[in-house]
This record gives C-alpha cells, sequence and structure tokens, in this order.
C-alpha cells in the first residue's frame, strides 16, 4: 500500500456495509445522491467535504474494502462507527511514501484493539484538516496487512474509478453523499 487509505470490514457482504455506512452518513447530515463516480468536489481533507464517494468492494478473504476520494485518506471514526454498528471488526490504514509515515487502528464492535496515529493539523494542499501519521519502527504496513489477510492492499480509489481491478474482484458498489 502506498499513498493510500482504506477501511475494511470484516463481513461476507458488501450490500450489508453498504446500507451500514448509508445509515451512518444519513446520522451525519449527508443525503445519499445520484452522482457518477468521477463527479468529485476536489476537496481533499474530510472535514471540509460536502461531498463524499465511496466505493465497497465485495468480500474477498473475508473483509469488504472501502475506499473514499481522494485515495490518500480513510477516516477513522467511521471505521469505528461501522466496527459497531455491524458488531464486526474494522481496519483503518492510511500509508504515506511507501511506509515511511502510516497509520492505522484496529475495531471490534465498539472497542479499540490496537491504534497508532498522531494527529497533525495542517493545512494540506489548502486546505484545513487532521492527518494521522506516526512512525512505527516495530511493524511495516505490509506486515500488518499480510497478517490479518487484507485484500486489494495495490488498489485505491481511482483504481477503481478507472476500472482497474482485478476482473475476479467483482463489481463494486459506489455510493455517494452531499451535505445537507
Amino acid at each position: 500500500m502506498n499513498n493510500s487509505g482504506a477501511i475494511y470490514i470484516e463481513h461476507a457482504d458488501h450490500r450489508a456495509v453498504a446500507a451500514a455506512l448509508g445509515q451512518l452518513m444519513t446520522e451525519r447530515g449527508f443525503a445519499q445522491a445520484s452522482l457518477r463516480p468521477s463527479e468529485l468536489s476536489g476537496r481533499i481533507m474530510i472535514p471540509e467535504k460536502r461531498r463524499r464517494h465511496f466505493f465497497l468492494m465485495p468480500a474477498a478473504s473475508g473483509w469488504v474494502t472501502l475506499w473514499e476520494d481522494p485515495r490518500y485518506f480513510g477516516e477513522r471514526a467511521l471505521a469505528r462507527q461501522l466496527a459497531a454498528a455491524l458488531g464486526t471488526r474494522a481496519v483503518w490504514i492510511e500509508v504515506s511514501g511507501n511506509g515511511v509515515a502510516w497509520a492505522h487502528g484496529i475495531y471490534a464492535g465498539d472497542q479499540t484493539v490496537e491504534e497508532r496515529y498522531e494527529e497533525v493539523e495542517t493545512t494540506f494542499y489548502g486546505e484545513y484538516g487532521v492527518i494521522h501519521f506516526a512512525f512505527d519502527i516495530d511493524r511495516t504496513p505490509d506486515e500488518l496487512i499480510a497478517a490479518l489477510g487484507l485484500p486489494y492492499e495495490d488498489y485505491h480509489y481511482e483504481a477503481a474509478l478507472l476500472g482497474e481491478l482485478p476482473a475476479e474482484a467483482g463489481e463494486p458498489i459506489h455510493l455517494a453523499f452531499e451535505k445537507r
């Protein structure tokens, strides 16, 4: 994984995960929108985004993969909420620069199993937001991904958008939301 983020949900049905995601986004004041996956807002930092796009991959190795536009971030709080809503495990991971800096969290239901990150407030790309990266000399992102058996570590939102996913992966679900 390089310069990307993802949320993985231990679940057999990506449609059930999509339904839970839709409910959580509604509770946050978003409405589902009929937007094409390429109709992006141009915003990068999650607090600034009034339009959010997600691809959810069919389960592989027992995990549903969720990517958000842009590829750089996954939302830690959303991973925690999905784990709690579905009563299962979820993994949040963000990787920068081939694992030079990375952050992750593992959640089981409403419990935090493990987290490693440092919050840094920034105006990344001219937008205010918080990024979560830490230097972990004990473990690489690839080691965590392999230990948990997480799929699609070399893919991201843009790969799904451009049709660059492996054929055997199946058809992803695209969901779009706009802030009310």
